[in-house]
């Protein structure tokens, strides 16, 4: 008989009531989509996801699709640039409306089914490869640290892939998974779309505790696993704990030569400005709470703040759900034996990009977001080198 893997599984997620809902771990790839219709009848009964069932009318849809724009924009800033977030808004609700969609049950029902199939069929089996890429390189007795909010569907992939009925290989025993509200906020990291606000300093009252809750500074290995971009974790660490070995392991990385990149380098001759874009597509999917930006203390834990942060929406709590539960059943497709090949993976991706680009609903994105525009001066003052798995 399989037995599990002995996995510490470490969660620094402020719990406030139920409003993040996470994924049901069923453990076989069968009738899995019929387990997610059943758990989403389950999920729009609750009260606290109470939507309208009477006939819509132009001047609700147009309430709500503006309400669901400043919820995106709120939880990521940059999909304000070039209206991305309108766009992909309005394609959604077109294409719920074009089919049948007659009711706010309806565009809540079949918008979680839409970024469903997003999550597990598009973005998915990227995230799947990606961290068997991860485990594959693993010798155990580590941490493996998914940061969130980005990183939770890649986290909730991870468990798709360990939780199922299939056997591994992986050497992850004794290795510890943190789930954490680990952001640039808490790498002493800005960025241009914070307004001037500065992030928390290093030497806040309870940065230390938390940094250690994470796995730094106890003398184990961590193997860092993000969505990526310019490597804020890694200038974070060696600025204040020179002497921690970890790994900083990216679907995307704008500066390869410092930092691997799963994408640049499964398909190298291509443009990794459709990377940033698959990244951003991944970055514009629906998520439960805005970023904190500030530390708390829950049930002895030190924990990110989210406070005011979680977003009172059905819309956006559900369909959050439905991401996370894609990502994870395509964990379970992965571990079932189903594999892509990156690269044409990614061509179909481009493809699915190019049709938005038309004003269809693709659940991609027509283009990438504002890029960092500070970046070049960011890779071009870099000081610390190759960082590991790169040698």
């Amino acid at each position: 008989m399989y037995k599990f893997m002995p996995i510490e599984r470490i969660k620094l997620i402020h719990q406030i009531r139920e409003d993040i809902i996470e994924p049901n771990t069923f453990y076989d790839e069968s009738n899995l989509e019929s387990r997610f219709l059943s758990s989403l009848e389950s999920i729009q009964v609750r009260s606290d996801n109470y939507v309208d069932s009477s006939p819509l009318v132009a001047e609700k849809v147009d309430g709500i699709k503006g309400e669901l724009v400043e919820h995106f924009i709120s939880v990521a800033s940059d999909l304000g640039t070039f209206d991305l977030a309108k766009g992909h808004i309005d394609r959604l609700f077109n294409h719920l409306l074009a089919d049948g969609a007659t009711s706010e049950k309806d565009l809540l029902r079949e918008g979680s089914v839409e970024f469903y199939k997003v999550s597990r069929f598009v973005l998915g089996p990227l995230w799947s490869l990606y961290v068997d890429e991860v485990f594959s390189n693993g010798d155990g007795n580590g941490v493996y640290l998914f940061a969130a909010r980005d990183a939770t569907p890649i986290y909730w992939a991870a468990e798709g892939i360990l939780s199922s009925t299939y056997k591994h290989s992986y050497s992850v025993e004794n290795s510890s998974f943190v789930h954490v509200d680990w952001n640039r906020w808490f790498m002493g990291q800005e960025d241009e779309t914070d307004g001037g606000v500065k992030p928390l300093p290093f030497d806040h009252p309870l940065m230390k505790t938390f940094y250690g809750q994470m796995g730094f500074g106890n003398g184990q290995p961590v193997k860092i696993v993000e969505p990526g971009a310019w490597g804020s974790a890694a200038n974070a660490l060696r600025t204040i704990m020179p002497e921690q070995d970890f790994e900083l392991w990216f679907m995307f990385s704008h500066m390869p030569q410092y930092i691997y990149g799963f994408l640049n380098s499964h398909a190298p001759d291509i443009d990794p400005k459709y990377f940033e874009m698959i990244n951003d597509t991944a970055e514009a999917v629906p998520k439960a709470y805005r970023r904190p930006t500030t530390l708390t203390v829950d049930k002895n834990k030190v924990v990110a703040d989210l406070t005011g942060k979680i977003i009172e929406s059905p819309y956006i709590k559900t369909w959050s759900w439905a991401v996370n539960q894609g990502a994870y059943d395509a964990g379970v497709d992965f571990a079932a034996g189903k594999r892509i090949n990156v690269r044409d993976h990614v061509q179909q991706i481009i493809a699915l990009s190019k049709l938005s680009q038309q004003g269809q609903w693709t659940g991609v994105l027509p283009r990438n977001t504002l890029t960092w525009t500070e970046g070049e001066n960011w890779k071009n003052n870099w000081k610390w080198g190759k960082i590991p798995p790169l040698i």
